[in-house]
């Protein structure tokens, strides 16, 4: 198990680095001595140890001992004393309001400067890394400057070392992961090569509780970055050396909604580019995976997901039918019915794709499916309801879609004909049908118009919606 640096008071072994490197500073005689500071700082009493501590901190920080720590941590022969320095940087950069100060003092570069020196100690290494992750976190600027210093070298250096994941290469990864959030570095951590061992470092930290998801996180960032969709397409093709498919088919089933988040987002790369398709069809229980995460409240996880589905299946029946048997064709209704739009639109596309199946279209309209969509439908045409106005020409032709296949049923007129508000909607996209030639134009009048040669009732009905098959 992974132990992360200790985030309350200094703990009993740091309390003597502190105070000798700063017991040479000169202090006032109203100050209490560094010796009696740490004392203290080791007491048994919580309120001395917070106190004392404090007391070391803000002294470290002061001109005079702060350039103290940076000489020795910069030019001390002595491994010892360096090591000193670098744990007494680490402690001080957790402060928020030591940060800027850090910073302007040329903290940044030293530390980095302490990552390349082979010769420091793994923990000298360590609590560099957590020191740069602390100050550039949230600061692009930052981030820039220690690229700018070279800290890829080191990193790429810790991070391709063939032995379990420690926390060197944890803080390595924080590192990466706030440097992938800077839009104008990702193409300088591709080029680096960092894709392919962020890859690694997924699977070798498997069953890790922060890893994996560090490592996905800054995956897809790097990959949705890049403009070239051949480019992309090579490194997904690159990443399944790595295991990535049952790797994610792994991760998507993870009580961990960010890892499952970021799992998602790099299956659905793979589902848009085309690469792999068949490989994650083939993966076993991937449709029961799909179905459970589409029950998740928050919109973003079922976004990603019925995006997905919609790639998956794309001209391929079998996956379909087997993604039908799953349930998936059950969660539709409440997905329709979501107040995101995107949720709400790529739902509708999967319904397009699903009724297809005649076998399925009873279970369609009594699910509350059909409901749905003839609310979008109607939505749509009175121009409120999806708001990003580019997705209602297509919104439309997948209602046009479903309406058609649904009509197409006669073993099922009678039950059509009670379904409520389906002749409503009906009447009003066979009006917009003959008034947009660009909607599939006479599709549904011909469908409706061989239905109403076996049913008068049809027809009657239509009639009183102002429709009249006749002359459509």
């Amino acid at each position: 198990m992974m132990i992360m640096p200790q985030q309350g008071l200094l703990s009993n072994t740091r309390v003597p680095i502190l105070t000798r490197l700063l017991s040479v500073a000169p202090i006032k005689i109203t100050e209490i001595s560094m010796d009696a500071l740490a004392k203290l700082a080791r007491s048994d009493s919580i309120v001395l140890q917070g106190s004392s501590v404090r007391i070391l901190l803000n002294r470290a920080m002061r001109e005079h001992n702060l350039r103290l720590i940076l000489d020795t941590v910069t030019d001390s022969e002595n491994e010892e004393e360096r090591w000193k320095g670098v744990t007494t940087l680490q402690l001080l950069s957790r402060n928020e309001n030591n940060r800027t100060t850090l910073v302007e003092a040329g903290v940044l570069k030293i530390l980095v400067n302490v990552l390349k020196d082979s010769e420091n100690r793994e923990k000298s290494h360590r609590y560099a890394a957590v020191s740069i992750c602390e100050l550039i976190s949230s600061s692009e600027q930052r981030r820039m400057q220690v690229v700018k210093y070279g800290v890829l070298d080191p990193i790429a250096r810790f991070l391709t070392k063939v032995e379990p994941a420690n926390e060197l290469q944890y803080w390595c990864l924080m590192v990466i992961h706030q440097l992938a959030a800077c839009d104008a570095l990702r193409s300088e951590l591709v080029r680096y090569g960092f894709i392919k061992t962020l890859a690694e470092m997924s699977r070798l930290s498997f069953g890790n509780a922060n890893m994996p998801k560090i490592c996905l996180n800054s995956l897809v960032r790097l990959m949705v970055a890049m403009e070239d969709d051949e480019e992309v397409r090579w490194y997904l093709n690159e990443l399944l050396s790595f295991d990535i498919v049952p790797l994610l088919a792994t991760y998507i089933r993870s009580d961990d909604y960010q890892l499952v988040y970021w799992a998602t987002g790099l299956m659905h790369e793979y589902a848009i580019k085309g690469v792999a398709l068949e490989q994650f069809k083939e993966v076993r229980g991937l449709c029961r995976s799909l179905n459970s995460l589409l029950a998740i409240e928050a919109p973003f996880i079922p976004r990603i997901v019925l995006r997905m589905l919609k790639f998956f299946m794309l001209h391929d029946e079998p996956f379909q039918l087997q993604a039908l048997n799953a349930g998936i064709g059950l969660r539709l209704a409440k997905c329709l019915s979501s107040k995101d739009d995107d949720v709400k639109y790529w739902s509708l596309t999967v319904a397009q794709e699903f009724v297809m199946h005649p076998e399925w279209h009873q279970q369609f309209i009594e699910s509350g499916t059909l409901a749905q969509v003839l609310n979008i439908g109607l939505s749509v045409i009175s121009r409120k309801p999806l708001k990003t106005s580019n997705v209602l020409r297509p919104t439309l032709e997948y209602v046009m879609d479903i309406l058609v296949a649904i009509w197409s049923s006669k073993d099922m007129l009678q039950t059509l004909l009670r379904t409520r508000r389906l002749l409503e909607a009906t009447c009003l996209f066979l009006q917009m049908e003959k008034m947009d030639g660009s909607i599939r134009q006479n599709r549904l009048a011909n469908v409706l118009a061989d239905m109403a040669k076996t049913s008068d009732t049809l027809d009657r009905k239509l009639t009183r919606f102002g429709v009249n098959l006749n002359h459509m």
